[in-house]
């Protein structure tokens, strides 16, 4: 799913190269192409234009994610949730791949790389089942602002695994999230303190779906020299559909109120939705720039509560967030995003040094 043509950037910082590689392994393949749409596409401009628009698109979809899931837990555990969400996208890449013929062969593969996809497919599992649960306890303001340690743990697993430098601006990046973090829940340090605090278990939860996913994405860097993302993906939720079928509830798909079904719908949809408007936007775009505009989600999060509460006062789901917290977000945002714009400064302080060589 890798597009060697939005990373083919030899003096970009290997570990952006790796956060890249792993934002787009998240999605679907950077091959998918619409050919009859390429005439039209031809045009920079256009290219931009509907990369940052699709983008935007999945950025959205992600930061509504939370907000239908902590709705939908009314009347569905977190496991059948996962499961149902994982059997919709499993069977979509099914026909897709089948339709390419590309089904990954994982017999053949060297007994190594079986073990990483099987710690793979458990970390993405878990991740996704840790996500949802912990919306039990918190709201998707949290979740969403907490999930962001995901770029921090990235980075860091690059620079302790894979003895990749950690650049200056990677460093204002995580300085970012870091106080983006702390000022976001300014209000709530204290409370934390107390396991006896739902919050806190629910705080607790997301950072460990955060380090399972920095697992599965660290594993996949290694993953992607013999399969592609899509083939990777298949793999994660075919195994999930498996391994997740005992112990779910299906049954209680039936007893789910209209409002509710409708909510599984769009979460099931959002997986496939989101990663289909990430894969074509990856093909007009920079994958850096991509991966920025993501970093959006939580201010849709955010924005999306309180268009519920405008309208309903009295929802219970929403944090009341203070003008420090949202600013904190806002941190947050920007943190992530610098991060991810990395190749982008590499290449222009490249540039430049190469106009500065060139003139003398």
């Amino acid at each position: 799913m890798l597009g060697s043509r939005l990373l083919d950037n030899r003096i970009a910082n290997p570990v952006v190269i790796s956060l890249n590689k792993i934002f787009i392994g998240l999605g679907a393949s950077c091959e998918i192409e619409a050919a009859v749409a390429d005439s039209f596409m031809n045009s920079p401009k256009i290219k931009h234009t509907t990369g940052f628009f699709l983008s935007l698109i999945a950025a959205m979809l992600w930061g509504m994610l939370p907000v239908a899931l902590k709705e939908l837990l009314a009347g569905m555990d977190a496991i059948t949730i996962v499961w149902y969400r994982f059997l919709a996208a499993g069977v979509v890449l099914f026909a897709w791949l089948v339709i390419q013929r590309k089904l990954p062969q994982v017999l053949r593969q060297a007994v190594q790389i079986k073990w990483f996809l099987l710690f793979a497919a458990v970390g993405l599992c878990i991740n996704y089942f840790l996500f949802s649960y912990s919306l039990n306890f918190v709201n998707g303001e949290t979740s969403e602002a907490i999930i962001q340690l995901t770029t921090l743990f990235l980075i860091l697993g690059g620079v302790f695994l894979y003895k990749e430098p950690f650049f200056a601006v990677q460093k204002v990046g995580t300085a970012l999230i870091i106080c983006g973090l702390l000022l976001f829940f300014n209000d709530r340090l204290s409370g934390f303190l107390s396991l006896e605090n739902r919050e806190t278990i629910g705080v607790i939860i997301v950072v460990f779906a955060a380090i399972t996913w920095t697992v599965y994405a660290l594993l996949q860097k290694q993953l992607l020299n013999s399969f592609s993302s899509v083939q990777i993906l298949f793999i994660v939720y075919a195994f999930s559909i498996v391994v997740l079928l005992p112990l779910i509830s299906p049954l209680s798909l039936f007893q789910l109120s209209e409002i509710q079904a409708y909510l599984l719908l769009f979460c099931c949809l959002n997986t496939i939705i989101a990663y289909g408007c990430f894969a074509e936007a990856l093909n007009c775009w920079d994958a850096s720039k991509v991966s920025a505009v993501l970093a959006l989600a939580p201010l849709f999060t955010i924005g999306s509560l309180k268009l519920v509460v405008f309208f309903q006062p009295d929802y219970a789901f929403s944090d009341r967030l203070s003008i420090l917290s949202l600013f904190g977000a806002f941190l947050l945002v920007v943190g992530s995003a610098l991060t991810a714009l990395m190749p982008i400064l590499q290449q222009y302080l490249a540039n430049k040094r190469a106009a500065l060589a060139e003139s003398a």
